[in-house]
């Protein structure tokens, strides 16, 4: 079975797109085999117990009555073939449950699988708008709410209708006087309904963003609790999150409402029927214008008849929280990376590695200017440290250079070529990124290491880690290279992780290599180490380095000192202190650079 190949619309395209559940069709199509065979089953499994009542009639009306002379094999042959028939009633009962699951959550898998590369690929821009929660719980809640659009809706709703459908033609042959009797109040069943689906709705939205922006504050509250715990604010936290959730309690109350007076209303209307069916009944069967069977398997009829109308209204109420859903994760669909691969974009094999940043403009959404005519040329195989400021611009050139975001003005180009005409994933291959807080995700120390490159062999493997001075605190580890970090590497101390980030980056080979303040957080060990890991790592290599530590960039091959988005001094790190009243020695007194 092939996965879905659905794809959202170009944004170039114009003219009002796709509906959500049009689009969430899309992804329906592949499984449309699936499905039918799922309904089939269903309506087999619906129809089948309509036999019961039929047979009560013809057991009252022929065979029960005195006097009857029906012979006793009929009776016999009769309900073997109902015992025949509910034995199919089995068999379809699996098949309609296990098609409609299988077709549900592979098509669910198929959209959550397009929702995550999605994600993947917008740029910082968008995360920088997003709160982490919000996204992950669109891809899990609300594709779990979208998921009952399939099993319920598509799959329910057919078997109830040919139920109501088939119902209502037994009703008719049955007494035609009292079917419409019967159907009388089916009117109200669609006012009810028009009425207040739309109100519903629009709540199931309100409840759905609310609980997206819950998730996201936990998200964030929990990844900073520290900080929490640290200015004591626990318990204005706590009062936050308490009227965030009565705002949503609020909210959920009025939804429950609205969906018990439409279950209650649709409730009467269900008792209502039948009362009016064996009122007027009687009177007939006082009349003589109908039998005792007839009346009892015309009552039986229509409570079967009533079961699919109270299911739909149900399924009408799921399927609002589904198209609710839908409408949230294709909200992501309609939103496209800023960053993106040129028309032509080509790619680079290994770069040499020369950088130059060309009169380079730019500034983040909705805040002032952080670059402004920005220009400077990297030979490669040389290290430049950019120093400055907090806000002055170092970490977003870097950020620039990597096409985390694109620039308003200006280029940059690599080896002669605009960063934007090389293949985003072919560019971020030729760079490695060293952060002074590194990465590390849950899973142990060798599949952390194997992230900058996947086909490392245990001894590229073990090399890197050397290279890093790694390979001593790895071998005191009770597990070795199979030792579990914990999440974000909570189980390891800064320098550790410092090394084996730098042995990560070792592993990539990449030809461009940025650090990051790799060194502010350390020990005296610990940075003595991780320097002499840097010497190695940045041998051969063009490297830029962001630091406060004169320690870290004293052997770069030039310093560039920024202040306000310009380069203000440039030259060698001794070049620079000579200086009297230059920026680079003021930093340097005041020991911003230790």
């Amino acid at each position: 079975m092939s996965s879905s190949n659905a794809s959202t619309p170009s944004p170039s395209s114009t003219g009002p797109g796709p509906t959500s559940l049009q689009r969430f069709l899309r992804y329906v199509t592949p499984y449309r085999g699936v499905i039918i065979a799922a309904v089939a089953c269903g309506v087999v499994r619906y129809l089948i117990p309509l036999l019961m009542p039929w047979t009560l009639k013809l057991l009252v009306d022929d065979f029960l009555v005195p006097g009857s002379a029906r012979p006793h094999a009929e009776l016999h042959w009769l309900m073997a073939g109902l015992c025949a028939a509910y034995a199919l009633y089995a068999v379809t009962s699996y098949y309609r449950s296990y098609l409609s699951g299988l077709a549900g959550h592979r098509i669910i898998f198929d959209l959550r699988q397009e929702l995550y590369l999605h994600v993947q690929r917008m740029s910082l821009s968008f995360f920088d708008r997003q709160q982490i929660g919000a996204v992950v719980a669109r891809m899990t809640g609300d594709i779990a709410s979208a998921q009952n659009f399939v099993g319920s809706a598509l799959v329910n709703t057919a078997m109830d209708l040919s139920c109501v459908i088939v119902i209502i033609a037994l009703l008719f042959a049955a007494h035609w006087k009292l079917a419409l009797v019967s159907l009388a109040v089916l009117p109200f069943y669609a006012v009810i309904s028009g009425v207040l689906t739309k109100r519903i709705r629009l709540k199931s939205r309100d409840i759905h963003h609310q609980l997206q922006e819950i998730s996201g504050d936990l998200h964030e509250q929990f990844a900073a609790i520290s900080t929490i715990q640290s200015f004591t604010h626990e318990e204005t936290e706590a009062r936050e999150f308490k009227a965030q959730s009565h705002r949503y309690f609020d909210t959920v109350m009025e939804s429950v409402t609205l969906q018990s007076i439409a279950l209650g209303a649709t409730g009467f209307l269900t008792a209502l029927g039948p009362i009016l069916v064996l009122w007027f009944g009687a009177v007939e069967v006082w009349r003589g214008q109908l039998s005792v069977g007839t009346l009892m398997a015309f009552y039986a009829y229509l409570g079967m008849l009533y079961q699919p109308i109270q299911r739909l209204t149900e399924l009408n109420l799921i399927l609002t929280n589904s198209l609710a859903a839908m409408d949230r994760i294709f909200e992501v669909f309609t939103i496209y990376p800023d960053v993106q691969d040129r028309p032509g974009a080509a790619a680079v094999s290994r770069a040499r590695g020369e950088i130059v940043f060309e009169r380079v403009a730019f500034q983040y959404e909705g805040r002032e200017p952080i670059l402004t005519d920005f220009s400077l040329r990297i030979p490669s195989g040389t290290t430049v440290a950019l120093v400055g400021p907090s806000g002055a611009g170092k970490s977003t050139l870097v950020k620039l250079l990597a096409r985390f975001y694109d620039v308003n003005g200006g280029r940059i180009t690599l080896d002669g070529a605009d960063l934007r005409d090389i293949r985003l994933k072919s560019l971020r291959q030729q760079i490695a990124i060293v952060t002074q807080d590194p990465i590390l995700f849950s899973g142990t120390i060798a599949e952390n290491l194997r992230y900058g490159n996947p086909q490392a062999t245990d001894e590229e493997l073990r090399q890197a880690a050397r290279e890093a001075f790694c390979d001593t605190f790895i071998g005191q580890m009770p597990k070795g290279y199979e030792t579990e970090v914990g999440e974000r590497g909570v189980k390891l101390s800064g320098g550790q992780k410092q090394r084996l980030a730098i042995a990560r980056a070792f592993l990539k080979g990449a030809p461009i290599v940025i650090l990051d303040e790799p060194t502010s957080a350390l020990d005296a060990e610990s940075e003595t180490l991780i320097k002499q890991a840097l010497i190695r790592l940045l041998q051969g290599r063009t490297a830029l380095i962001i630091a406060h530590r004169l320690s870290t960039i004293e052997h770069a091959d030039q310093v560039v000192a920024i202040e306000g988005g310009r380069i203000v001094e440039q030259g060698r790190h001794e070049e620079l202190l000579a200086k009297p009243h230059g920026l680079y020695r003021r930093y340097a007194s005041q020991q911003i650079l230790r």
